[in-house]
């Protein structure tokens, strides 16, 4: 019986082995097909991570360029920080890992702390660093290792067993690069900045980001069971790829020029919000410069360049407020006005309604129009008033009207034209659209959004009461006249490789016929005649022919009536058109406020500059050629004939002082820009007084009186602005030395002359 119990027992246990074996088969089975098959790649990727280290290696961005191939933005080389925190050996270790990086790096310590406690493979802890400040994190290895060594070599002298505790495959230093911007706050608005991780955030660094990274490249070394990187034969490396780089149709000669002048006027006016100003190529769209000021400095974005403000941002007590506020304080200082900024144009908008009326012959040059000093329109509770008011232009050709700009007679223009045909040709102009231009940011303007009313066909006639952005404006205004075509504007001539071969351009750019040549060649007249006669005298450049519209608005429903915009938009040459220039000031407060006085003379000095850059010829007439500048010859050593006869071949006469045989000294000094009037003091024997003169206030005075206080003092001058014309109350506006400052005997003054009586839309 006892056999027979034990058999059995055998036989279950048996059953029992086999099921509990084919179970853990099975198991087995399941936990294999788990880890094979359903997470193949999850364990793939772990068992990669083990067996390997993986460094990044970043491209070099490109290089933007200005169109003449001026470096604007370059990647400057750098080091990359990393850390391996698993291969640190102990807290001790760490902790000074933790103490030097954040030293030397001007790291949060708390930061640090979490990478070197995170164990992990690689961690980025900085990018961007200087090759001194990469020298020292490189010293500090090589103390530490020393430190180690030392430990080391001293224990076993005594006996002992220290293993040193080098810090090896733990800190790496790799090759890496930054963005600097070498002209500083230099057309900041266009070109934008990138961020820690060199991404574009804004302007051409943000819309052309995938053009100018580039492609990583990588570093894969084979690591041991400890985690250490072995052998350089166990390591693949594959080069990074730099990015492509860009030319721009920007001129950094020109966009100077604008940059100089709109901190000019935005001083000079006390502006209360900024100044912002466009020049267009207008045959091809480029945009030759772009700005606005204040600026900011994009290799420091975030520090805001208006300290007062940011000071008081600092003092406001509640976190969440105060952070806040410093946000918006710097989108605001990056914000693109030119292209993200809508606003009333006022009169310098009836360049187009006139044009319309001129394409559709719903007025001829033969119309007359009638202003009485205001207008009565449907709707509007009292006459719509003329800026002449309460004086009154009476009967005026259209050439007159415009000359004048008259409101009334836009009122007028804009009735006969009609509701649809000006929507019809508002969308033509590109006015109620973006214009695509390459940049991020840009914002349209609208015609009224609620719909038909006369005092709304009333109002925008003479470019009231709807919004558009300055480039809009000169977009359409460029259509005007070069022909009349609308082009899209662009920032962007070239994508270059490395070795300068051209991947893309970008061109001339269509996007409609909207007025025929003939009507932009009617325009382009009528518009020179208003810089010569008419409200825009004070852009008046010599020797050149400019057409232009003044223009002031007041800031209904944005600000209060009593804040204003004052712009002018003018082009050159009138007969054979190239460029365009706007320029508006938003909320000047030096009275009065008009775009004929405050804003009319700035475009004068752009243009007085930028278009002999441009190789346009001057054409002087006889008037002119009487105030033509001449440059004082160098007159040290002559006689006194060699003096007169080198003074006369430069159209110049002098006096002299002293009774010696040759020029021992002369003023104003060789070099110095005068007007053609100006004697030239010869010292035969002896020098010019060093003498410092204060510098009276010569603004209100007309020509001759300012040259008569000048010369009597012992101060030269020149002239710009206004000095071939009588009409007017000619008088000095502005004076290149403050009245007060102090000035050495024999300066040249340059003196602007403007017409006080232009106190215009």
């Amino acid at each position: 019986m006892q056999k027979k119990a034990d058999t059995s027992m055998l036989r279950r246990l048996r059953v029992v082995a086999v099921v509990l074996g084919a179970l853990c088969f099975v198991a087995v089975v399941v936990q294999l097909y788990r880890i094979q098959i359903i997470g193949y790649e999850e364990y793939q990727q772990k068992a990669v991570s083990q067996q390997t280290r993986d460094k990044i290696l970043y491209p070099k961005r490109g290089t933007i360029y200005d169109t003449n191939m001026r470096p604007l933005a370059i990647s400057a080389d750098t080091q990359l920080v990393s850390l391996e925190a698993v291969n640190i050996d102990s807290n001790a270790q760490g902790e000074a890992i933790i103490k030097a990086l954040s030293e030397i790096l001007e790291l949060d310590p708390d930061f640090v702390r979490q990478k070197v406690e995170s164990r992990g493979t690689y961690t980025i802890i900085k990018r961007g660093v200087e090759e001194e400040v990469a020298d020292q994190i490189r010293a500090f290895i090589k103390e530490y290792n020393a430190a180690e060594t030392a430990k080391q070599t001293a224990s076993k002298e005594a006996g002992g067993d220290y293993k040193a505790e080098k810090i090896e495959s733990t800190i790496f230093l790799t090759p890496d690069a930054t963005r600097y911007y070498p002209y500083g706050n230099f057309l900041s608005h266009v070109l934008g900045f990138v961020g820690t991780d060199q991404q574009g955030l804004d302007g051409i660094e943000k819309t052309y980001d995938s053009v100018l990274t580039g492609t990583p490249g990588r570093v894969v070394t084979a690591a041991n069971a400890r985690g250490d990187s072995m052998a350089e034969e166990y390591e693949m490396q594959h080069d990074p790829v730099d990015g492509h780089n860009l030319v721009l149709t920007i001129d950094e000669v020109l966009q100077r020029v604008m940059e100089k002048n709109l901190e000019i006027a935005y001083n000079d006016n006390k502006v209360q919000v900024r100044a912002t100003g466009i020049i267009l190529d207008v045959n091809t769209g480029g945009i030759l410069a772009m700005g606005s000021y204040p600026d900011y400095n994009p290799n420091a974005p975030f520090t805001l360049t208006n300290t007062a403000l940011a000071e008081e941002i600092a003092q406001i007590e509640d976190d969440v407020e105060r952070a806040a506020a410093l946000s918006d304080a710097r989108y605001a200082q990056w914000r693109n006005a030119a292209i993200s900024d809508t606003y009333y144009a006022g009169s310098t908008f009836k360049i187009i309604p006139a044009a319309i009326g001129l394409e559709e012959n719903s007025v001829t040059m033969h119309s007359h129009f009638y202003c009485s000093g205001g207008k009565m329109v449907e709707g509007w509770g009292e006459p719509i008033k003329c800026w002449y008011h309460p004086r009154a232009h009476g009967d005026q050709t259209l050439v007159q009207a415009i000359q004048n700009s008259c409101n009334p007679a836009f009122i007028e223009i804009g009735q006969a034209i009609g509701w649809n045909t000006m929507i019809k040709y508002h969308s033509a102009f590109g006015l109620d659209a973006k214009t695509g231009i390459d940049l991020p940011g840009e914002v349209s303007g609208n015609w009224f959004l609620d719909g038909f009313k006369p005092s709304n066909l009333a109002t925008g006639s003479f470019g009231q009461n709807f919004p558009i952005t300055p480039l809009q404006l000169i977009t359409a205004v460029g259509a005007v006249a070069n022909g009349g075509t609308l082009l899209r504007p662009h920032v962007v001539k070239e994508v270059r490789d490395g070795q300068g071969n051209v991947i893309e351009s970008y061109s001339r750019e269509e996007v409609r016929q909207v007025i025929s040549a003939e009507t932009s060649a009617l325009m382009n007249e009528i518009l020179e005649s208003v810089v010569t006669v008419g409200t825009g005298k004070n852009a008046y450049t010599a020797g050149y022919r400019v057409a232009g519209k003044t223009g002031t608005t007041e800031k209904i429903g944005i600000g209060g009536k009593d804040k204003r915009i004052s712009s002018f938009i003018a082009y050159a040459p009138a007969d054979n058109p190239q460029i365009a220039v706007l320029i508006l000031l938003d909320e000047p407060t030096v009275m009065p406020v008009t775009g004929g006085l405050t804003v009319a003379p700035v475009v004068r000095r752009v243009m007085e500059e930028i278009l002999p850059y441009l190789d346009v010829e001057a054409h002087y007439n006889e008037g002119e050629l009487t105030t033509v500048d001449v440059t004082v010859p160098d007159l040290a050593g002559l006689t006194k004939a060699g003096a007169d006869e080198a003074l006369k071949a430069a159209g110049l006469s002098a006096r002299t002082e002293g009774a010696g045989d040759t020029v021992t000294d002369q003023v104003p000094a060789a070099g110095a820009v005068v007007a053609d009037t100006a004697k030239v003091i010869l010292f035969m024997g002896g020098t010019a007084p060093e003498s410092v003169i204060t510098m009276p206030d010569l603004s209100g005075m007309t020509l001759e009186k300012a040259k008569s206080t000048l010369s009597s003092i012992g101060l030269f001058y020149r002239v710009t602005g206004l000095i071939n014309t009588t009409e007017g109350r000619i008088v000095v506006t502005r004076q290149s030395a403050e009245k007060d400052t102090q000035v050495t005997y024999g300066t040249v003054i340059t003196i602007e002359l403007s017409d006080l009586d232009q106190q215009v839309t």
